[in-house]
């Protein structure tokens, strides 16, 4: 992965290496361009509702609210948070994760 513009293709040991604009490292999604940043929180919050719907025959349950709290907290918004540390907070990213965030929430509430 590069910026650079290859014209000639580079090979090891006589095997053509593949060229690629994206990969996974660390459980990050690594991209050429500028949309890397907004791609990333995009795949961030669908892990997370992902998440947030494996967790939720707990989360809409007729639990306690201080424990559907605690499985949010500790389950499902490291899922969100995991390497947003990474990113540059702008105003709409911060506004983009509370907008998850407070639509999780609103769902746990519903059920309650």
């Amino acid at each position: 992965m590069t910026n650079l513009v290859l014209s000639e293709k580079i090979s090891v040991s006589g095997m053509h290496i593949e060229e690629t604009t994206s990969y996974k490292y660390l459980g990050h999604e690594i991209r050429i361009g500028r949309d890397n940043q907004t791609r990333e929180l995009s795949r961030r919050i669908g892990l997370t509702w992902v998440a947030f719907g494996k967790l939720s025959y707990v989360l809409k349950s007729e639990l306690p609210m201080c424990l559907k709290r605690k499985v949010f907290n500790q389950c499902v918004l490291p899922v969100l948070t995991y390497g947003v540390e990474t990113l540059t907070l702008t105003k709409k990213v911060r506004n983009t994760i509370c907008v998850t965030q407070r639509a999780m929430k609103r769902s746990i509430d519903r059920c309650h």
